[in-house]
């Protein structure tokens, strides 16, 4: 079977019922997928698609909840709580999403959102985001080409438009003639590849 990604969707087979829950075949001693998340009708033998992630005590879990974003993705995310390790983000799981004090810009305060980006913490092997996402924007090797269907996500203004994420991995700019709606920092649109890294907003 295919490796469990942490931080993303699965597709895992039940392997046995408890009475907290389920068992879902990692080809290990299984990830557990709690009763108040699995479906009514589940049964062994199903295939379910579900989010893993580390619960509070460093344990695999799985979810039926739809997380925000995955390992990798850029999302604009809010502060539920702040500590002196570094705060919390709702990112749509029981669990909140941490990010440390030494990948914070500025100090964040709850209730205000931030753009972040998803990473595996090394150390911890557990999700974690940063948002120190600058430098892990590289137009060195693009993926991307002229007339290219992009994702976008408004990443600041500039005096020519707007600076604009590119698949979670470049930038370019949206030039001010080619925006119709208003756009606000975090907003997601479609778009395509004009040339030299200007973009076009989609329809």
């Amino acid at each position: 079977m295919n490796p469990i990604q942490v931080g993303r969707y699965n597709t895992l087979i039940v392997d046995r019922k408890v009475d907290f829950g389920y068992y879902l075949n990692d080809g290990a001693e299984g990830i557990l997928l709690p009763k108040r998340f699995a479906p009514r009708d589940i049964k062994k033998g199903d295939e379910i698609e579900v989010f893993i992630y580390h619960d509070s005590d460093n344990r695999l879990i799985a979810t039926t909840q739809k997380a925000k974003a995955q390992v990798g993705d850029i999302a604009l995310m809010k502060v539920v709580s702040v500590t002196k390790q570094g705060a919390f983000l709702d990112w749509g799981l029981m669990k909140d999403l941490f990010v440390p004090v030494s990948k914070q810009l500025g100090g964040m305060r709850v209730g205000a959102e931030y753009l972040v980006k998803l990473y595996i913490d090394e150390m911890t092997g557990r999700v974690a985001a940063t948002e120190k996402i600058e430098s892990l924007l590289r137009n060195d090797t693009l993926t991307v080409k002229e007339m290219d269907m992009v994702k976008m996500i408004v990443y600041r203004e500039s005096e020519l438009g707007y600076v604009m994420i590119i698949n979670n991995q470049h930038t370019g700019i949206l030039h001010s003639n080619e925006v119709f709606q208003k756009l606000n920092i975090g907003d997601r649109v479609d778009g395509f590849i004009k040339t030299n890294g200007l973009l076009e907003h989609g329809t």
